[in-house]
């Protein structure tokens, strides 16, 4: 009535034994996923997803299967527009394989933002899904900036392994790094902002945490005032544009002139 599975290091492995309810749990949690993340269907992950579900719906009764059809047409998540990665199977294959063995790797990458293409040297710690972006990253230590920074997967043109180990710093954690030095998919040092929202933008900054270190500085019946420490550049900038114009910049004032400029070059090239 059990099945142990053992190893030659002495790993012992027995499969756990679902109930009929944990398996449509876990059914519908994939259901829910299945459109981002590492597991969607525009990534080599797909086919394994979808195996998945094969498998859990056939050891389920027919009677919770009817019943899981019927959830299936109200319970689910909003699909996010994601790039069809498939054709980047072998580079994220090999970008895993190189942060579990810490392999240095030897990039030809692709820059969007200047439109170029350049031979970097890369520690990979992690890949990851970027839900701001919806794109599938690795990020390492980047030895031609000497930077910890992300890149796109699908923007790596070619990639080799090099003879050179790497040892990850132990108390690196990607969650933490991330949620201190990327915001709205961009890489920057993190700086403190402070932002006045106002009207329907005030309610939903209310009700909203765009980020672990946001706080509520100052809100009345029209208004809020919020600070939160999130990193610098395009994405922060981008996010404080995405909200205008019921969103105004009240530190730090380098920022606000930026922001000022920004939308002076809109209203010439609107004009």
């Amino acid at each position: 009535r059990e099945v142990r599975y053992f190893f030659s290091d002495n790993y012992q492995y027995r499969s756990p034994n679902f109930t009929p309810s944990e398996l449509a749990t876990l059914l519908l949690a994939q259901q829910a996923i299945a459109a981002t993340g590492l597991a969607s269907f525009g990534t080599p992950f797909a086919g394994y997803g979808k195996m998945l579900l094969q498998k859990v719906r056939s050891a389920l009764p027919q009677s919770l299967r009817d019943k899981l059809d019927a959830l299936a047409t109200i319970f689910g998540s909003a699909q996010v527009p994601a790039k069809d990665y498939a054709a980047h199977a072998e580079t994220i294959d090999q970008l895993t394989t190189a942060a579990v063995e810490c392999r240095r790797v030897k990039l030809r990458y692709y820059t969007l933002h200047n439109d170029r293409t350049s031979e970097r040297e890369l520690d990979p710690y992690a890949v990851y899904f970027d839900p701001d972006g919806a794109t599938l990253k690795v990020i390492g230590h980047d030895h031609r900036s000497h930077e910890i920074r992300p890149f796109s997967v699908d923007h790596i043109r070619a990639l080799s392994f090099t003879e050179q180990r790497f040892t990850r710093p132990p108390a690196w954690d990607l969650h933490d790094f991330l949620s201190r030095n990327c915001f709205n998919g961009i890489h920057g040092e993190p700086i403190t902002v402070r932002l006045r929202a106002f009207g329907a933008t005030a309610r939903v900054f209310a009700e909203r945490q765009f980020h672990p270190s946001q706080q509520t500085i100052e809100r009345d019946a029209d208004a809020i005032t919020i600070e939160l420490t999130v990193a610098r550049g395009r994405g922060l900038v981008r996010f404080i544009l995405s909200w205008m114009p019921e969103v105004e910049v009240l530190y730090p004032d380098k920022l606000r002139t930026e922001i000022l400029a920004i939308l002076q070059r809109s209203v010439t090239q609107h004009e």
